[in-house]
C-alpha cells in the first residue's frame, strides 16, 4: 500500500512509504506520512520518484514474512539502480530479526527500526536525506480510504497464545490515552471520515493496563458523539471480551455497526488449551446465539487456525461441525506456521503441510456455502452503503455496515453517487461473498 500526500515544495526530498500487513501498520504509516510532510518532505506514490524508500514490514506469520523479505529484496534492487537513493526498513520484520542481522542480510538497508516508533522513522529520514525545514502549515493524518479511517486504540498484547509472536514483536498491551483517541477521531471525522474502524491486537482489553477494567464501552460512548461520524466498527474482539456492556452498545447505539470481528481460532477444547486460549464449541455457540438474539441482524466474523501441532482428524472434524453450526457470516482461515520463539514451535507432532492445506480448503468450502446462503437472505432489503470507488458510469463499489474494509466482500451498486458518502440502496442480488444493488 502506497499512500501519497503531496506538498507544494518541489525542492523537498521525496519519500515513498510502502506498507505491508495489517491496518495497525497502516495507521503507523499514515502517522509517519503526516510527520514526514510536517518535517519538510514530499511524500510520493511511486518508489522511482523517491530519494528515500521507507518499507513498513509485517512478520506476523510466515507468508507475511516471506512477502516482507521479497519486498525488501525488491527495495534493495531499487536502491542499486540509482546512486544516492536511501532505504529505511521499519516494522515487525526488524523487531523479529533485529536491525543488525537484517542489515547484514540485506546490506542495502541504510537503517532499520522497530514498529510504532514513528518519530524515530522521521529522525532516520533526516539523517539519510535532510530536509530543508518544516512545511509551512499544519499537516494532519489523512483518512485511510474514501470515507474510512482506522484508529489504533492500543499497541501490543498481554495474552500468551502459544502460536502468536505479537507480544515479542510489539510488547505487552499499551492503551492509547482516551483523550488522544478522541482527538484523532474528531480530526479524522472533520476531514471526511464517515466510518471509523477501531483496531488493536485485543480490542476488548483496552484500558486494562491502566485501570484494570474495560474502558472500551466508555470510549464508544464518547466516540459516537462525534459530529459527522456515521459508523463505528469494532475489530479483533476476543470472545471472552464480549460482555454485557459491549452487547448493549451493539444493540442500542445506531452509530455502532451491527458487526463484530470475534476471532475464536478453534473450537475443540484440547486444541484451544494447547493454543493457550479459553473457550470451546459450546461456549462459542452460546455466545453466537446470544449476540444474534440481542442484536438482530448482526454480522459476525471470525478467524480460524487449522493444522495446529497435534490437531487430529477428529478435532478438525469437530471444527468443521462448529463452523456449520455457528454459521458465521464471514470466516478467515489460516494454516498454522511455526514461528521461532513461540511455545508452539516446539510442539509435536507437526501436521504435514499438505494436510493443513487440505483442512483449510474444507473449512473454506463449508463457509462458502454458509456465506452464500446468508447473503441470499439480504436480497430485497434496503441498506446503507459507503461508496468507495467508481467502477464505471453510474457503477460503484461499496460496502454495507456488515462489510469491514479489506477483509470482507462488498456490494456493487448502480446509480448516481460520490465516493466517501453513505447512500441508501436496495439489495438486488447475492453471490458467495458479494452483493449487488441499486442506489435509491
Amino acid at each position: 500500500m502506497r499512500i501519497p500526500l503531496a506538498i507544494n515544495n518541489p525542492w523537498a526530498p521525496k519519500v515513498c512509504l510502502i506498507t505491508l500487513g495489517c491496518p495497525k501498520n497502516q495507521v503507523d504509516s499514515e502517522h509517519a506520512i503526516a510527520a514526514l510532510t510536517a518535517s519538510g518532505y514530499r511524500v510520493v506514490a511511486e518508489p522511482d520518484e523517491a530519494e528515500v524508500l521507507v518499507l513498513n514490514t509485517c512478520a506476523f506469520i510466515r507468508p507475511a514474512e516471506e512477502e516482507a523479505v521479497q519486498a525488501l529484496l525488491e527495495a534493495a534492487a531499487w536502491k542499486r539502480k540509482q546512486r544516492g537513493r536511501r532505504l529505511l526498513a521499519v516494522g515487525c520484520l526488524v523487531a523479529k530479526y533485529g536491525a543488525g542481522r537484517l542489515q547484514k542480510l540485506v546490506p542495502q538497508v541504510d537503517q532499520a527500526l522497530p514498529p510504532h516508533a514513528v518519530d524515530s522513522w522521521v529522525e532516520a529520514a533526516q539523517r539519510l536525506a535532510p530536509s530543508s525545514g518544516r512545511f509551512g502549515g499544519p499537516v494532519h493524518r489523512g483518512v485511510s480510504g474514501p470515507g474510512t479511517a482506522y484508529v489504533k486504540i492500543a499497541e501490543g498484547c498481554s495474552r500468551r497464545c502459544t502460536f502468536c509472536i505479537i507480544p515479542r514483536l510489539r510488547g505487552p498491551l499499551c492503551s492509547v490515552p482516551m483523550n488522544e483517541v478522541l482527538t484523532e477521531a474528531r480530526a479524522l471525522a472533520a476531514r471526511g471520515a464517515k466510518e471509523i474502524v477501531l483496531v488493536a491486537q485485543d480490542l476488548a482489553r483496552y484500558g486494562y493496563d491502566v485501570s484494570r477494567r474495560p474502558l472500551l464501552p466508555a470510549l464508544i460512548d464518547r466516540l459516537v458523539k462525534i459530529p459527522g461520524l456515521k459508523w463505528l466498527r469494532l475489530m479483533y474482539v476476543n470472545p471472552d471480551g464480549v460482555d454485557e456492556a459491549l452487547v448493549r452498545r451493539l444493540a442500542r447505539e445506531p452509530k455502532v455497526c451491527k458487526y463484530l470481528d470475534m476471532p475464536v481460532q478453534h473450537a475443540h477444547p484440547r486444541v484451544l488449551r494447547a493454543m493457550g486460549r479459553p473457550g470451546g464449541a459450546e461456549k462459542f455457540l452460546g455466545l453466537v446465539r446470544t449476540l444474534r438474539q440481542r442484536v438482530p441482524g448482526i454480522v459476525l466474523r471470525t478467524t480460524l487456525l487449522t493444522g495446529f501441532p497435534g490437531e487430529t482428524e477428529a478435532e478438525h472434524r469437530a471444527l468443521l461441525d462448529f463452523v456449520r453450526a455457528a454459521e458465521f457470516d464471514r470466516v478467515g482461515v489460516f494454516t498454522y506456521s511455526a514461528e521461532a520463539g513461540t511455545p508452539s514451535a516446539a510442539l509435536r507432532p507437526r501436521v504435514p503441510q499438505a494436510t493443513r492445506d487440505r483442512r483449510r480448503r474444507e473449512l473454506m468450502l463449508a463457509q462458502a456455502e454458509i456465506s452464500r446462503r446468508r447473503l441470499a437472505r439480504r436480497v430485497g432489503t434496503v441498506v446503507d452503503c459507503l461508496l468507495e470507488e467508481a467502477a464505471g458510469p453510474r457503477l460503484w463499489l461499496g460496502r454495507t455496515a456488515g462489510d469491514a474494509p479489506e477483509v470482507d466482500g462488498g456490494i456493487v451498486l448502480t446509480g448516481a453517487g460520490r465516493a466517501g458518502t453513505i447512500v441508501r440502496a436496495r439489495v438486488t442480488g447475492a453471490g458467495e461473498h458479494d452483493l449487488t444493488g441499486v442506489i435509491l
